[in-house]
């Protein structure tokens, strides 16, 4: 071949790679974009505390259905997003009061990093980078800065709780710099409540004659013995002032009980009993509470009235632990429901981990006993989401929550 013959083919094939470059760019057609990497973790999805459930499947990350537009960094589409490709084991979500902007801590699973992200944006930054395998459960004191993390001691049957103080980086320039530290309360706490003003812990140690209640601060300090029970299955929660809730774990064929603590005095009242499968959520201003009873394998949902004592049937079949009330309007609450209940014995099985629900949420105002659909999860994104752990910024703007199938957080615009 010639070298003029060369030169000319070369020059051809530029031109022609040129002009193909050309139209693509103004034709509007992109480049493939990557497909998401899915990531598994390699180990079961399992809670020895017995908040949560158990599950017999290995989590893996699911896609995300959420177009980013690039350039701004903002969620221009779908309502729904992932925040954690990873499952999490708890988080906190808190709104700055100059900018009203909303932020969400959570903690990873595997190694107990601890993420930043953000409501209105994709970007995130990592807070810390302390390892600590295997963290079953956090509970965050107000504002995000601090929590309590739970784990088993060196892969024995022993609890370890440890209070923490985030300390995340100091400059931009060197993410590595954050990280955590804090004092251990004793070991094997079974449950454990933080209060609204994050001040005072509650928690529940087992010995031969039951369980014993302590009051202390979040650092383990001033601790003061509260309470004493021959039992020791408890589920707790601190949702108001002075008022500690106290379920007996529940199962679809034992009658359930919920009492009234007083963090002060010690005063233990009953508030409901002999309840099948009883579990609960009480409201903020612990003047009502969502209860659920376990009719015909069929967890039914109900409000309770605490002054009249009056009980009424919402229109749902869901547990307590799927709703919450809404921060702007104390007569409003959000629900995430099943779309369908296998047979079976419930909430057994959910807790378990041997049932996986597709969940709608659901919108009530309690007052005029309306309802609306807020959003069909699987019917508009494709995702088969088990709603848990629902949380919402401060002007219910946003709802996050956790899939309990993988215990990735997740996001719903409600504006």
């Amino acid at each position: 071949m010639s070298k003029k013959t060369a030169l000319a083919l070369i020059l051809t094939v530029f031109i022609g790679a040129l002009g193909a470059l050309v139209w693509f760019y103004f034709s509007g057609v992109g480049l493939p974009s990557k497909q998401p990497i899915k990531q598994v973790v390699d180990e079961n999805i399992y809670d020895p505390f017995g908040t949560i459930g158990t599950s017999s499947s290995v989590a893996s990350s699911t896609e995300s259905f959420v177009p980013v537009d690039n350039q701004n960094n903002f969620i221009i589409e779908n309502r729904l997003r992932k925040i954690s490709e990873d499952p999490v084991s708890g988080y906190s979500v808190n709104t700055n009061q100059v900018d009203n902007k909303t932020s969400i801590h959570y903690i990873l699973r595997a190694n107990g990093n601890i993420y930043e992200a953000y409501g209105d944006t994709t970007e995130q930054k990592r807070l810390s980078i302390t390892t600590i395998p295997k963290v079953y459960e956090s509970s965050w004191l107000p504002g995000g800065e601090k929590l309590i993390i739970r784990y088993l001691k060196d892969n024995t049957e022993n609890i370890e709780t440890f209070s923490v103080k985030i300390n995340p980086a100091t400059t931009t320039l060197n993410e590595f710099e954050g990280g955590i530290d804090g004092v251990f309360l004793p070991e094997n706490i079974s449950a454990l409540a933080i209060n609204s003003v994050g001040d005072k812990v509650f928690y529940l140690t087992n010995n031969l004659n039951g369980s014993s209640g302590f009051i202390s601060k979040p650092d383990g300090l001033n601790k003061s013995l509260l309470f004493s029970s021959p039992l020791i299955e408890w589920l707790v929660s601190w949702p108001k002032g002075n008022m500690i809730t106290m379920n007996t774990k529940p199962s679809a064929k034992v009658p359930g009980y919920l009492y009234f603590l007083d963090s002060q005095t010690g005063s233990f009242s009953k508030v409901l009993g002999n309840v099948l499968g009883l579990t609960s959520k009480t409201g903020p201003g612990a003047k009502q509470v969502l209860y659920s009873n376990s009719l015909r394998n069929t967890p039914r949902l109900y409000l309770l009235n605490i002054e009249s004592g009056e009980s009424k049937l919402l229109p749902w079949s869901t547990l307590p632990e799927k709703c919450l009330w809404s921060n702007t309007d104390s007569a409003v609450i959000y629900c995430a429901v099943p779309k369908a209940f296998p047979s079976g014995d419930f909430p057994d099985m959910w807790y378990q981990g041997l049932v996986n629900f597709t969940d709608e949420i659901w919108k009530m105002d309690l007052e005029t006993e309306s309802t609306t659909l807020v959003f069909d999860i699987e019917t508009e994104t494709q995702n088969k989401i088990d709603v848990v752990d629902l949380q919402l910024d401060q002007n219910d703007d946003y709802l996050f929550f956790t899939n309990k199938t993988d215990l990735t957080l997740w996001s719903l615009n409600l504006k």
